[in-house]
């Protein structure tokens, strides 16, 4: 059948839904140390920088080798990325436990949210940036950068903080693409959460940010 010819689009979406699973269980089980996740979402962008273009294959295997591949300041990042999400948190339960409302928590609350989309907008734009312009010798494809050193946590977040706010539009529907996935993970009961979270989730949102982002990263998206 012209269905399962292997050019035809429904086999294609299969390959790659079949990629984003593999990819999304080797980023889930690589993250689970903690201290290892900017590796790893790091690693994960680049596979999927190769996947939105159309390039590359065995991204298993690119995933892999890219673990041990500029990790310093992606690690760095993730760190303060984690001490800044537990600052938030540490913030609204002081908040909350001081029995604060009315305009006061409004405004509270409001500095809160864009504290957290400032944050996060720079983030999907770091871990994309930390994935280009480095010697990605893992993946199949990469060209022009392949000898280029490794851009230091200095430069990313500079480049990181220029990105969010030059392209806030792209920031914007990035940062909402995420907000809707971790609602969504939130609402549904941990009998489906939980196997969305491992099997799915986290790399399709991956993804979807990517193609959001490939425009200013000088990718383009694969036929």
């Amino acid at each position: 059948m012209q269905f399962f010819h292997p050019d035809s689009k429904f086999m294609a979406a299969f390959t790659l839904l079949a990629d984003i699973v593999i990819l999304n269980m080797l980023l889930v089980v690589t993250s689970l140390p903690v201290v290892t996740g900017g590796a790893a979402w790091r690693a994960a962008n680049v596979v999927v920088g190769e996947m939105v273009q159309g390039r590359g294959s065995r991204y298993a295997l690119m995933f892999i080798r890219q673990l041990t591949v500029a990790w310093r300041a992606a690690s760095v990042f993730w760190v303060l990325l984690l001490a800044a999400g537990a600052l938030l948190v540490y913030q609204q339960f002081v908040v909350f436990q001081a029995g604060v409302d009315g305009f006061a928590l409004t405004v509270i609350q409001a500095l809160a949210l864009a504290g957290a989309f400032i944050i996060a907008g720079i983030s999907v734009w770091f871990f994309a940036l930390a994935s280009v312009g480095s010697d990605n010798s893992g993946s199949s494809g990469s060209s022009g950068a392949e000898n280029s050193p490794a851009p230091g946590f200095a430069q990313l977040a500079t480049s990181s903080i220029q990105h969010t706010f030059q392209f806030l539009g792209r920031t914007l529907i990035a940062v909402a693409v995420v907000a809707g996935a971790v609602w969504v993970v939130v609402k549904l009961p941990l009998a489906f959460s939980v196997p969305l979270v491992f099997f799915f989730v986290p790399a399709m949102v991956l993804y979807l940010v990517r193609l959001v982002l490939a425009g200013p990263l000088g990718q383009e998206l694969g036929d």
